[in-house]
């Protein structure tokens, strides 16, 4: 959660509690570094307000609501050990006479939960909760949070671990990599990454990250690995984001996300397109979906499709056009040829007043994989799957610490005919958290979506 506003507008005036004497012309500009800093952050520029703030941080270094604001800020950027070390600082240097409100406990709560120290993400989660009171605890999303941590602690003292298997150094690398597809029995995989590399060379703003391209990565039985091919998406990824969501069987006919800053000109986000060849992964051009009632001036992307469904297939896709009500949402739309389908929101039980996204159906569309970050879990997103029986969905059921970390958990595929699993995890990179893939054997496991 940003930095309210609140706390912004009771901020504009301060009582500087600071170990080191400072002259009115110093406290005039701290206090302009601290306010210029927390209006671009609730603005979005993180690493603009990273930038102002450590104006504020060369005046005063140990003063506690510069240190406080510099751990929400790579908090944000998912800078935990970094954030820790700020907000550990503006605790010690917290005056007894100073009053905080719930963030600064609930951002102490959030990073020592990423981190996966529990005891600490507990106290200040409960501390945030005392301040709030018990209607606006449960509203703030702090009993969730809390119920997180428990059922963490549960999971940890059953014994059960996490499974997943890292992709090598080929395929993972320092920055995100996300959207494992496995194609031909595993020979082919394709997925997506933010690397230096990037058509363009366009970097994010808002994060200082790279945008997306997609990547493709045939096997080697001789070196066991996957070996990536650079050549392959050049005539399909653009100056923008780009993503593959949905290969069919046969590698005739693909879904992609695509935002580029021409296509903002028209639809203001993220579009799906689709891909068509006769031949077999002879992919040259993505054509923008029209006409289905699927893209709209909103985000869209995600689709996976069920290929062979027995009652007729159907896409599943990611859109935030109702972001007045909830965030991303899950949408259902039939693929029928005469296109007089609408695309409708997947049920409550499915999606919740937070974020629900990256959607897999399996071939028969008959279980739905998705990653939320407002179902009950263990922290971040967590992975859950709903059954389609007789038209209904079932209520979502949690895979569990075999899969889920305490952080962000994402893009879960399962392969019935490989017995394996891949999905991408945020995971711990000499300090710095950000995405990988991750695959399990599932062979020696009988879970119940396998049955």
């Amino acid at each position: 959660m940003k930095i309210p506003t609140l706390l912004l507008i009771c901020l504009s005036v301060f009582n500087f509690w600071s170990q080191k004497k400072l002259s009115v012309t110093e406290k005039v500009a701290l206090n302009r570094h601290i306010e210029n800093g927390q209006q671009v952050f609730l603005a979005g520029r993180t690493n603009e307000a990273l930038e102002v703030l450590k104006k504020a941080e060369a005046i005063d270094a140990e003063y506690w609501m510069v240190n406080y604001l510099m751990a929400q800020c790579h908090y944000d950027l998912s800078s935990f050990y970094t954030a820790e070390s700020y907000i550990k600082t503006a605790l010690k240097n917290l005056p007894e006479k100073e009053t905080v409100d719930a963030d600064f406990f609930e951002l102490f709560g959030k990073i020592y939960h990423r981190l996966g120290n529990m005891e600490l993400a507990v106290d200040g989660y409960k501390k945030a909760s005392i301040k709030l009171g018990q209607k606006l605890s449960k509203e703030n999303g702090i009993d969730l949070y809390l119920a997180e941590c428990e059922a963490y602690l549960v999971a940890q003292k059953s014994g059960e671990k996490l499974i997943r298997k890292p992709l090598s150094s080929e395929i993972n690398s320092l920055e995100d990599e996300y959207a494992p597809i496995l194609v031909n029995g595993g020979e082919r995989l394709i997925f997506t990454a933010r690397r230096p590399e990037t058509t363009g060379e366009n970097i994010n703003p808002d994060d200082m990250r790279y945008f997306e391209d997609m990547y493709y990565a045939v096997w080697d039985p001789i070196k066991m690995d996957y070996q990536l091919n650079t050549e392959f998406f050049k005539p399909l990824n653009t100056n923008g984001f780009d993503a593959m969501s949905h290969v069919n069987a046969t590698g005739t006919h693909a879904y992609l996300t695509i935002n580029t800053s021409e296509a903002e000109k028209t639809t203001k986000s993220s579009d799906l397109f689709e891909i068509t060849s006769e031949v077999p992964y002879n992919w040259e051009a993505a054509t923008l979906i029209k006409g289905k009632k699927v893209n709209t001036d909103y985000f869209e992307g995600g689709a996976t499709v069920s290929d062979s469904c027995p009652d007729g297939n159907f896409m599943v896709f990611i859109s935030d056009r109702q972001a007045t009500e909830t965030g991303l949402d899950l949408f259902y739309f039939p693929l029928k040829d005469d296109a007089s389908g609408i695309a409708t929101r997947l049920p409550k039980e499915i999606n919740s007043d937070g974020n629900e996204t990256t959607p897999f159906l399996t071939s028969k569309g008959d279980i739905l994989f998705f990653s939320s970050d407002a179902l009950a879990g263990f922290g971040g997103y967590d992975i859950y799957y709903s059954k389609l029986e007789n038209g209904v969905w079932s209520k979502p059921t949690n895979l569990g610490p075999k899969f889920n970390s305490v952080n962000d958990d994402t893009h879960f595929r399962y392969y019935p005919d490989l017995k394996i699993a891949t999905w991408a995890s945020m995971a711990d990179k000499d300090g710095f958290f950000s995405y990988d893939l991750f695959q399990a054997d599932l062979k020696s496991l009988n879970l119940e979506f396998q049955k």
